[in-house]
């Protein structure tokens, strides 16, 4: 093989594996979207169109989530669901990215611990990851606004008036073990968190299969898929 031939490929396979994190909103309506970062850096309080793709600008060692918003003002400080005060009392979908931890790779997951409001799926250019997805369209035990889904961790809607993880209202058991709805989370959806310890962290059940780490880091974010994953 040539030189120029290898450089070719060398260019092709780091095209490939290009670092980035790309939200595609296949939703009928805006997204709002807020971002929390442990470390590293990432575009934060984007909108996205229905419709629309939107590269977040991650950089290479980004480790943190995103949370979704409905029915928001242009500054997310007022929104239907999700905001302005993220915790749970307007239920939002967690996606959760680490592109920290193991340089080259990410680990990632879909997180329920807040509630729901727009359906998730995480893939990766590399198609031999697991692309994590979860859509609930009907049957939430406690709903919420805008057909969303109170935190698995609250027993009722006023339980979740204190954050999504509350000491009263059944909570879930020292932030870690099953709340009262997390049965039908993790039953809807078996790829994502339905607790905070769901991946057997403490010895708690199910640890279901709800992160992954993937040797590619071009990463894309779809939201409202329309499917559900179901890996085992």
């Amino acid at each position: 093989m040539s030189l120029r031939s290898t450089l070719a490929l060398a260019a092709l396979v780091t095209l490939a594996q290009a670092q980035s994190l790309t939200v595609v909103n296949k939703c009928s309506e805006s997204v709002f979207l807020y971002t929390q970062t442990s470390f590293g850096s990432i575009q934060n309080n984007v909108i996205v169109p229905a419709g629309a793709t939107q590269n977040l600008g991650i950089s290479s060692n980004w480790d943190g989530a995103v949370n979704t918003g409905t029915g928001c003002n242009s500054a997310g400080t007022q929104c239907t669901t999700g905001g302005p005060t993220w915790d749970g009392v307007t239920p939002f979908s967690r996606a959760e990215f680490n592109f920290y931890a193991i340089p080259g790779s990410v680990t990632y997951d879909i997180s329920l611990i807040y509630g729901y409001n727009v359906g998730m799926e995480i893939s990766s250019a590399d198609g031999s990851c697991d692309a994590f997805a979860c859509t609930i369209s009907s049957g939430c035990p406690v709903p919420g606004p805008d057909g969303s889904c109170f935190s698995p961790c609250c027993a009722s809607a006023a339980a979740c008036g204190g954050g999504a993880l509350p000491a009263g209202g059944g909570g879930c058991g020292n932030n870690a073990g099953p709340g009262p709805n997390s049965p039908f989370y993790y039953g809807t959806c078996y790829n994502a968190y339905a607790f905070p310890d769901n991946d057997g962290a403490n010895g708690y059940t199910p640890a279901d299969l709800v992160d992954y780490t993937c040797p590619n880091t071009d990463f894309t974010l779809t939201l409202c898929p329309g499917i559900t994953s179901n890996y085992h």
